[in-house]
């Protein structure tokens, strides 16, 4: 029997290696990492006698005196920064923007404004910056936003998009927490796809880059070039025809045809993932690189309109338990005095007892009709059954009609998507309330309505039925055999399933009381470029 081989040392399990190779290591903790500003604060607050401790961060701002200076700084841990206390002397390399490590006390604050201040003894460290060419500096007028955007790199220095990024933070929690609580499986889903979900083109296609073209940065070692074919080889396969061409590839414009693949096994399922859309709208809504959350359930009732309730009020309690979650952060009563006190009743709205209106599209237009009659200056366009709603029709109706968050459900089916659940022509022909009836045929879909923003979130039942499906992409001019994996869902073990989709920049706006979406992510992709 010939001997067994022998299996180098890295393959063998842990107890086989000799001592010398492998050995236990004691546990030992490393040092803790520095506390924030505002957990030595609160710390502070409850403590008669504060000890000597150390902070970390950046100054904001300096002013100095005869026989001392006063320093703001911060590590965008709370809401505005702290007022740190320096003897002449102490004070020399500070800069509005360099970094610094302060050790000394927390005193009772002799100012208004704050009942602590940190009174420094000895200064640790200091990163450089040249107050001169710093681009966020203090100034009472403040920063312009292309400024801002320009300089994203550094822009979080500042107090409001710092508290934009930690509000951004507790929404993801928020999300996550309810979402599993409600049995909900979190998936990544690809970035790179061969199919554009919507349907309408705006999509940016992705190519391997030109030889000529310089190569981005990479910490990887160069690999060899590929060895050269000798004339034989190229000669015989010229004979050889060639390989079929791949479908071309794109960036992501909605996870949601993947999703429901996921949700053909696990019956709950979302995501939280980047999109694109090489739209050019140069609007504070829009952007080009965006986050979407977007979720999908299975198994659904066979009643439509019940269907499409159930998948509006997942949306509603993700909506609702976010902005529970934000409006009992510490930091949110102290942002609304500061910045933007309309945001009380804007989570009022949010959180109201009642649940949020369903309304459908055929009444949506009725009423808009009505109020143009009386007011024809009211719209810019004239609300039509069988056209989209426009954003001021869509602001109308949540912030004047309803004055709080609203479903618009059952859109005409010519402006939808090809994966939409029509409805059945006896629902299509009335609305649920019998005040309105429709022109054509409907589908059922809702769009999610706020104040000052518009359309928050968008979903819809799935058609689940194949031969349904297929008629649908015929009509809207889809190949489908770019889409077999997708009726292969409903050919195995389709399910009566539905999901929406919703914007998390706008939402953050939404939370946040930010007017543009560009400043609701660190490094904002716009129809106006980037340099990031």
């Amino acid at each position: 029997m010939p001997p067994r081989p022998r299996l180098p040392a890295w393959r063998l399990p842990a107890r086989h290696l000799h001592a010398s190779a492998w050995t236990k290591q004691p546990r030992t903790a490393a040092p803790p990492l520095s506390t924030s500003i505002a957990a030595s604060l609160a710390r502070a607050a409850g403590e008669e006698q504060a000890g000597r401790t150390e902070l970390h961060g950046w100054i904001r701002s300096i002013r100095r005196q005869k026989n001392i200076s006063f320093a703001v700084l911060s590590d965008g841990s709370q809401v505005g920064g702290v007022q740190v206390v320096l003897p002449k002397g102490l004070d020399d390399n500070l800069t509005v923007g360099c970094s610094a490590s302060l050790q000394g006390q927390w005193v009772e604050s002799r100012g208004k404004g704050q009942d602590k201040e940190f009174k420094v003894e000895t200064v640790d460290f200091v990163g450089e910056s040249d107050a001169e060419t710093y681009p966020m500096p203090n100034t009472k007028q403040g920063i312009p936003l292309p400024v801002m955007r320009k300089n994203a790199h550094l822009r979080a220095r500042k107090e409001g998009p710092a508290a934009v990024l930690r509000v951004r933070s507790e929404m993801n929690w928020a999300m996550a927490n309810y979402l599993r609580r409600e049995g909900f499986v979190r998936v990544e889903m690809p970035v790179i796809t061969s199919s554009d979900c919507e349907g309408a083109g705006e999509v940016f296609r992705v190519v391997e880059a030109a030889p000529e073209a310089p190569a981005p940065a990479s910490t990887a070692p160069a690999s060899s070039p590929p060895p050269a074919e000798s004339n034989a080889s190229a000669t015989d396969s010229s004979s050889t025809p060639p390989p079929p061409a791949s479908p071309s590839r794109y960036l992501t414009v909605s996870t949601q045809l993947h999703l429901e693949a996921i949700t053909s096994s696990l019956p709950r399922a979302y995501t939280l993932a980047p999109c694109f859309r090489a739209e050019k709208s140069d609007t504070a809504r829009h952007l080009q690189e965006f986050t979407m959350l977007e979720a999908e359930v299975a198994f659904l009732d066979a009643d439509a309109p019940t269907a499409l309730d159930q998948v509006m009020t997942v949306a509603e309690e993700t909506v609702r338990a976010i902005a529970a979650h934000v409006r009992a952060m510490p930091d949110t009563e102290a942002h609304f005095a500061k910045h933007s006190p309309g945001l009380v009743g804007r989570f009022d709205a949010l959180l109201a007892l009642e649940r949020y209106p369903r309304i459908s599209y055929t009444d949506v237009v009725a009423l808009l009709q009505a109020h143009h009659a009386r007011d024809p200056a009211a719209f810019a366009f004239a609300p039509t059954w069988g056209a989209g709603l426009q954003t001021e029709h869509e602001r109308w109706l949540a912030e004047v009609h309803v004055q709080g968050p609203v479903f618009v459900t059952d859109y005409p089916t010519a402006l939808k998507p090809f994966y939409m659940l029509p409805n059945s022509p006896s629902s299509s022909s009335a609305s649920p309330s019998g005040a309105a009836t429709a022109v054509g045929p409907t589908t059922a879909c809702f769009d999610l309505l706020v104040p000052q923003l518009g359309e928050l979130a968008g979903g819809s039942l799935r058609e689940h039925r194949v031969t349904e499906l297929e008629r649908a992409m015929a009509a809207h001019g889809l190949d489908p055999r770019a889409y077999e994996w997708y009726l292969d869902l409903r050919r195995y073990g389709t399910t009566r399933h539905g999901g929406f989709g919703l914007g998390w920049e706008r939402l953050v706006g939404l939370l946040t009381g930010e007017g543009n979406v560009r400043e609701c992510t660190a490094f904002p992709r716009a129809a106006e470029g980037s340099r990031f």
